[in-house]
């Protein structure tokens, strides 16, 4: 025995005593070690042992790794029944989060939310920890009501809330846990694409750019053959680029558009009919974002965008790799006209528009929202595609950036003669470029 085990308590005798019958010198470097042994490297059988003994057992279902829980468990028992214990908890699963307490008026003034910055990576297991490990931080009267991450539709509250951004009975979640927790989720995916001429023609939308009349003139009547009488409300001095658009754009106007969602083979997953669909322009104020900038509506807009989000529990457990846009399309047998998520044989015929690459794990309690952001303009080819066609296109016409034009002859050697001006060129198979900077 040794002074060094006996309690702070002891008597000077005790002590004495302890020293006098001490063991050999070679026992003390190992009485000494054991002092701290389980806390500085404690071997794995010990670990349950350990949990057992700081009173962290309840814990275990939801921290899977028993060393940080060891390490930081006496931490927070100390803090439990705080805000710091909750966010002590969740960092040993990775995540964070800030807490939202009820409004005092409300029925259920004890209730929070846990406002997540970003989504959880699973459903299963993580919501069922991060429920689990809230619960036993918080105060015996708090309740975790809720968790969510972009998209959070709150319950109406009178003289409080907006009718247009409030449910008038619940709020928005689903609840996919033992605990019952509430769970509400978004995740947004912004594409913005350029129509092809493959995709107008197969639509039907398209019209050929008319490249031998001026710039400044209207496209000739021979290529606006769907265009109504009625609906050509545009003047001959319109520029016949943003005219085209602009008849291109309003085409989709009253058509059913459909989000179609692939896995990575081509499968077709499902179908979600599109809740906005408009012609829009930039816009200071306006109703939607994309990219970072505001477009509003604008009946002569010449870009289209397009807006579909599914719902929870749409799909679960398939990763979306393809998105894409159907018009046209009909439904099949059986498929309700108003039916908004259709399973991948309930729409039949249709054309594929921006069909794009994307990484999309479909989970129950996440609201996946695409936006689309159309283009009708022409994409100019790079400079290294004007020298890749060769003198063997001669007829070309050149408008400057005052709106003049000239039609001219000319070889590709020529037009380095051009290079103190702006301009655009355009051949006779209709491909055109742009001076180089």
């Amino acid at each position: 025995m040794t002074s060094a085990l006996l309690p702070r308590n002891s008597t000077k005798w005790e002590k004495a005593l302890a020293d006098a019958m001490s063991p050999a010198s070679v026992s003390i470097s190992g009485i000494n070690a054991m002092r701290r042994f389980k806390i500085m490297s404690p071997r794995p059988n010990m670990l349950p042992f350990l949990v057992w003994e700081y009173g962290l057992g309840e814990l275990t279902p939801y921290v899977p790794n028993l060393y940080t829980l060891i390490d930081e468990g006496v931490r927070w028992q100390r803090l439990r029944g705080t805000v710091s214990a909750i966010a002590v908890g969740l960092a040993w699963i990775g995540y964070t989060a800030d807490l939202e307490e009820a409004w005092s008026g409300r029925r259920f003034w004890n209730s929070f939310q846990l406002r997540f910055p970003e989504l959880p990576a699973n459903d299963d297991p993580d919501l069922e920890r991060i429920e689990g490990i809230t619960k036993l931080s918080v105060p015996l009267r708090s309740k975790l009501r809720r968790g969510v991450h972009q998209y959070d539709i709150t319950p109406l509250e009178g003289d409080e809330s907006q009718y247009d951004e409030a449910f008038y009975d619940f709020e928005s979640g689903i609840s996919v846990t033992q605990g019952g927790t509430i769970w509400s989720f978004g995740r947004t995916h912004e594409i913005d694409h350029q129509l092809t001429k493959i995709e107008g023609v197969a639509a039907g939308y398209w019209l050929e750019p008319d490249w031998y009349n001026p710039p400044t003139g209207s496209p000739l009547w021979t290529t606006l053959n769907d265009v109504l009488w009625a609906d050509a409300d545009f003047l001959w001095t319109t520029n016949q680029l943003e005219l085209r658009e602009r008849v291109m754009a309003g085409w989709f106007a009253g058509k059913p558009l459909y989000l179609r969602l692939e896995d990575e083979n081509g499968f077709t997953i499902g179908f979600r009919r599109a809740r906005a669909s408009h012609r829009v322009s930039k816009a200071i104020d306006g109703e939607y974002e994309f990219a970072g900038e505001r477009y509003g509506l604008n009946p002569d807009g010449r870009l289209l965008y397009v807006e579909a989000m599914t719902d929870f529990e749409d799909a679960d457990g398939v990763e979306a790799k393809f998105a894409s846009l159907i018009v046209d399309g009909g439904l099949t047998t059986g498929i309700a006209p108003g039916q908004l998520w259709l399973p991948r044989l309930g729409l039949e015929d249709g054309v594929p528009l921006a069909r794009t690459a994307i990484s999309a794990p479909l989970r129950k309690t996440v609201r996946e929202r695409f936006k689309f952001l159309l283009r009708f303009d022409l994409e100019p080819p790079q400079p290294d595609a004007l020298q890749a066609l060769g003198s063997e296109y001669n007829g070309l016409s050149i408008s400057f950036t005052d709106n003049s034009y000239a039609s001219r002859t000319a070889s590709l050697a020529e037009i380095a003669l051009l290079q103190g001006s702006d301009y655009a060129i355009s051949f006779l198979d209709n491909s055109y470029a742009e001076k180089p900077d």
